[in-house]
């Protein structure tokens, strides 16, 4: 099948595949459009008091107002300005609790729903809290690193989402109209242990004002207190995806009342947030509450994106060792661990967690035949539980590595102006960063380790380069790039396209795919030129972050035409949610 590429660089071209050493993608619509999110962290730690949601009697008739099964919620009103035309308003509910406060003997546990009060006005005019996280201090002097730090205090008791509807020009109510808009339901990223829905470059009011479309998101927990795994009822594994699972019922079941479409809800995701939408695509107890999905930058083919069940019980003894938790009873060792406050947990995560180390995902999710009902990760692969209807839409930067080697291989809190200042002076310094981006320690077995440096190497050298340092740092990038997040995204895209032989039966019809990347670098960004378009920068393009005067006079700017690009990603996104 002939395929599309097309490119938006303000111009449409053609281009060129890269190279992955997959399949070739049959049977996908490929969409190419131009232009990390490891986050760097304030240890800001709160009570863990109800600093938001407050219960209230009286709700200002400036505010809007919806009425649900579950509660009242009285929000706040956005206007949101335009270069060009008239302004537009969009009704914002900050904080809307969707599970109980997972403290105490919750915390470790699946995430419960919390109990209705269809009476109560609940006060939804402020950013809820983010969920604990481990302090990051690199770089940052950069603007384009501090984007990413929480910027509410945290606490356990974080499991809230934010709602964006765009107001209707009648003054119909929301639940009473009879247009119901599609809903976009967003995951953020940050290695399953950073990040926080409350960051300013996922503010969604102009997303939704600009395509009249409803836009949420959702915190979850992360770290240890999000996908501690002991295979127990105390400690089942990816709690995280059970918050987020819990977050999207809630939203299926009482999105009606802000005027959204139940039937048309899309998640999207980027990095571990779209690792995360995959593993909803793949997990049967998602299916029935979203319709489409789209995951930018990232899969469950990752290879930091899931771990088997061996890995995730040794790093929760790793963390019992470090907290002096060591016990032979499970329910002993879980009480201890509980015994815990949020800072031990956390010094215990900086003790695990390596900054300098290529990719560090200390706890991921888990492969436990629970949430994954599969029972050995070849069935896994095979996809037997993709939900069988919806659309897909894949994607990809064009340097999503050069941001991860900047954590790997820079020993001071420097920004690196040039390529000069990165620690690869000749061959040798080049395959000792190989090494570590494959991830291979030096106690492996040499006969293994040296072949596949060996090809590796070979695979990506351009013959028609001198050996210098860009070379090097050149083709470690697209090493990084390909092995942790351009291959796996490609080849989930190839996954779900081709038509499995499954025993016992055949896929009846393939699944509407779409494929991008994005090729634009934001012409102000404070990063290093070499870095390119890095993971996690086309997030600004698809909230419309570039018509933001707060974000722009706290970060970087943007010119005209990356307006002009924003609006054309806006639009596709959008469109892709309303019809798949």
């Amino acid at each position: 099948m002939n395929m599309i590429y097309i490119a938006i660089n303000y111009y449409i071209i053609l281009h060129s595949f890269l190279l992955c050493n997959v399949e070739t993608l049959q049977n996908v619509n490929k969409v190419y459009m131009t232009s990390i999110q490891n986050t760097v962290i304030n240890k800001s730690i709160s009570g863990d008091s109800d600093v938001h949601n407050e219960k209230t009697s009286i709700c200002s008739s400036d505010n809007p107002i919806t009425h649900t099964s579950v509660g009242i919620y009285c929000g706040q009103r956005e206007i949101v300005h335009w270069p060009n035309g008239p302004a537009s308003i969009v009704d914002v509910y900050y904080g809307i609790r969707y599970a109980q406060s997972p403290t105490g003997s919750l915390r470790f546990r699946k995430p419960i729903e919390p109990i209705p009060e269809p009476k109560t006005i609940f006060m939804a005019d402020k950013l809820p809290a983010s969920c604990p996280q481990p302090k990051d201090t690199m770089f940052q002097n950069s603007a384009a690193a501090r984007m990413w730090v929480p910027n509410t205090p945290m606490s356990e008791d974080c499991l809230f989402l934010n709602i964006w509807v765009p107001l209707r020009e009648s003054n119909e109510s929301h639940s009473n109209s009879k247009e119901k808009l599609a809903v976009m339901l967003w995951i953020y990223g940050g290695s399953f242990y950073m990040g926080t829905a409350t960051l300013s470059v996922y503010d969604a009011r102009f997303l939704a004002a600009r395509q009249n479309i409803i836009v949420a998101s959702m915190n979850y927990r992360l770290g240890s207190f999000g996908f501690l795994y002991m295979n127990t009822e105390e400690a089942p594994g990816n709690m995280g995806l059970w918050d987020q699972r819990l977050a999207m019922k809630w939203i299926k079941d009482h999105i009606e009342d802000f005027g959204g479409d139940p039937y048309r809800i899309t998640l999207f995701g980027e990095s571990a947030g779209a690792v995360s939408v995959s593993t909803h695509v793949v997990s049967p107890w998602s299916h029935s509450y979203y319709n489409n999905a789209i995951m930018q930058s990232g899969s469950i083919f990752s290879n930091w994106g899931l771990a088997t069940s061996e890995i995730s019980l040794n790093q929760t003894q790793r963390l019992a060792k470090i907290l002096g938790c060591v016990y032979p009873s499970p329910s002993d060792q879980i009480k201890c661990l509980r015994s815990k406050s949020i800072t031990e947990i956390l010094d215990a995560h900086d003790t695990m967690y390596d900054p300098a180390s290529y990719f560090s995902v200390p706890f991921p999710p888990v492969l436990d035949n629970n949430f994954f009902p599969y029972e050995n990760s070849q069935s896994f692969r095979q996809l037997r539980h993709l939900k069988p209807s919806g659309a897909l839409m894949f994607g990809i930067n064009k340097n999503e590595g050069s941001y991860f080697l900047l954590y790997a291989f820079v020993t001071n809190s420097k920004w690196m102006k040039n390529m000069t200042d990165l620690p690869i002076k000749n061959r040798m310094d080049y395959l000792r960063c190989l090494r570590q981006v494959l991830d291979l320690d030096d106690d492996d077995r040499p006969e293994f380790t040296e072949p596949l440096i060996r090809y590796t190497d070979f695979e990506y050298q351009n013959y028609n380069q001198l050996p210098t340092l860009e070379s090097w740092t050149e083709r470690l990038e697209e090493i990084s790039s390909d092995r942790s997040f351009k291959c796996p995204t490609i080849n989930m895209a190839t996954a779900v396209t081709n038509d499995y032989r499954i025993p016992g039966r055949r896929r009846a019809h393939t699944l509407p795919v779409y494929f991008y990347e994005f090729q634009h670098r934001t012409l102000s960004l404070p990063m290093p030129k070499w870095t390119g378009t890095m993971h996690g920068y086309e997030i600004e393009y698809v909230f419309g972050i570039p018509f933001s005067p707060q974000f722009q006079a706290s970060y970087y700017r943007f010119t005209d035409e990356e307006r002009q690009l924003s609006d054309i990603m806006m639009t596709y996104w959008a469109n892709f949610a309303r019809t798949g």
